[in-house]
């Protein structure tokens, strides 16, 4: 066997090997058996028919392509171990250049490298952020307007009102021959916060319920908006938009009293005291989650930007595929699927594979092939007891979803179980990654000053029962659908 191989910038190897005549005549005779063995010849039994009679009966070219695929099989993993190359997945044949003598045409994607560069000298303190008592109260504040009772009021839109409205909007600087209505006349309503609780994807603009204060029933006035030209709503991006307000009715929030039924409400607590421990808990372990993931996911992109990553395209379209039946996934547990979506974001399927698909596969798959080389720098290894804690994790957040069953019907007993276990050891390696890269980036422990901060994952009891007290009211929604803080 004779090789020669070319590495190509995007991670693959080209080899061409070319081997001895008498070779593929060996296998010519092999494929001429296989070939009798399901094809009925008269005359002979099934793999009896002699190698002259199958080449009659079903045509040399037939036997020759039938052998060369036998050969392949036989000698692509030896030319992989001849060249001692540590492929990716699957090669390709480009091409049979020859015959006589057969001389074969691979494209091997390699095996992902990385690079690590300056890991030692990563610095970033650890400092997460402490819940105020500030935060308590709006906490509870959005509690108790969600079980809030409307009730009609005669006095003008202010603070802790809902205004319902009719609205319409059109561009004061429409092109020549377009629809000047951006924004067709139909019903909203506006839950009027507190500047502090203002929402950035408020509709149809940050602060346009403010904007409301002080008008009352019956009321018609114009307001005006000048839209980023990046703004997520392509069809108002840019415009100065004139927004016609129709009020119909002003209704008023009603709160229910700090008492013993709404503390029951809330989760069972029994003091107004537990009730704030219980809130101040959860809301730290939520914002130390969140501060977690933008901590370490920094950290993993100052490695990244770095380091040198070196993976084939195929890896990369893998992930694309991964990324993709991800989202169809979720879409459809919201009965949606990937067209209907995109057609409600007035997008298709080229941009948004452009715009969203590949980057986010791109950054996944970098991201992993640091955090896999950080594994196999530091010989990081999952202990037992974090493994299961990490499926306990697992299986009562599937509990909570309400997803356990269907996906345990779906998968079969045993897959699920083994997915299960699979993210289960996911987060257990991840979560020992971080405390190696902690340990580098800012190894000094730093306290949280807070009498009730909680930095770690599990939650008290009286955490869970804050993050559940925020159940839906039946009757008349006090809150706008679409307004309720996550």
């Amino acid at each position: 066997m004779k090789t020669e191989k070319i590495y190509t910038d995007d991670h693959q190897v080209k080899i061409t090997a070319e081997f001895e005549a008498e070779m593929l005549e060996q296998f010519k005779r092999r494929a001429a058996r296989k070939i009798a063995q399901r094809t009925r010849i008269p005359g002979f039994r099934p793999g009896k028919a002699p190698y002259n009679m199958v080449v009659n009966h079903v045509g040399e070219a037939t036997v020759t392509q039938e052998a060369l695929e036998l050969m392949l099989d036989d000698v692509y993993p030896k030319v992989i171990d001849a060249e001692g190359i540590s492929p990716w997945g699957p090669g390709n044949l480009d091409a049979v250049k020859s015959e006589n003598p057969p001389v074969f045409e691979f494209t091997i994607p390699l095996a992902p490298e990385t690079d690590l560069r300056e890991i030692e000298s990563l610095q970033k303190e650890y400092k997460p952020v402490v819940v105020s008592d500030k935060d308590v109260e709006e906490f509870i504040a959005r509690a108790r307007r969600s079980y809030a009772t409307l009730v009609p009021v005669t006095t003008p839109a202010a603070e802790e009102t809902v205004v319902y409205l009719n609205l319409e909007g059109r561009d004061a600087n429409p092109a020549e021959g377009a629809d000047p209505i951006v924004v067709k006349s139909g019903p909203q309503q506006a839950l009027i916060t507190s500047e502090s609780e203002e929402k950035d994807q408020e509709y149809p603009y940050r602060g346009f319920a403010r904007d409301l204060m002080g008008h009352t029933t019956d009321e018609t006035f114009e307001l005006t908006h000048v839209y980023a030209a990046d703004d997520d709503d392509k069809d108002l991006a840019g415009k100065t938009v004139v927004f016609t307000v129709t009020i119909q009715s002003i209704k008023g929030l009603e709160l229910p009293a700090m008492d013993e039924e709404f503390l029951k409400t809330m989760g069972g607590f029994d003091t107004v005291e537990n009730l704030e421990k219980g809130v101040r808990e959860h809301l730290q372990n939520e914002m130390t989650r969140t501060y977690d993931d933008e901590y370490y996911l920094d950290l993993i992109d100052q490695l990244r930007e770095k380091s040198i990553l070196k993976y084939p395209p195929q890896m990369l379209d893998e992930e694309e595929k991964n990324v993709l039946h991800r989202i169809e996934h979720d879409l459809s547990h919201r009965n949606l699927d990937l067209d209907l979506y995109l057609k409600l974001r007035k997008s298709d399927r080229d941009t948004f594979m452009a715009e969203e698909v590949k980057p986010t596969a791109k950054n996944r798959l970098e991201r992993s092939l640091v955090m896999d080389a950080i594994v196999k720098k530091y010989d990081i290894k999952v202990k037992n007891e974090q493994l299961d804690g990490e499926v306990t994790e697992v299986v009562n957040e599937l509990m909570r979803s309400g997803e356990f069953e269907e996906l345990q019907k779906e998968m079969g007993s045993k897959k699920f179980a083994q997915n299960v276990s699979m993210e289960a050891a996911n987060r257990a390696l991840e979560n020992a990654i971080r405390a190696q890269l902690k340990s580098i980036a800012s190894p000094e422990p730093i306290e949280v000053k807070s009498p009730e901060a909680v930095a770690e994952v599990e939650e008290t009891e009286p955490a869970k029962k804050a993050a559940k007290a925020r159940k839906p009211k039946t009757g008349e929604p006090a809150q706008p659908e679409g307004d309720t803080e996550d």
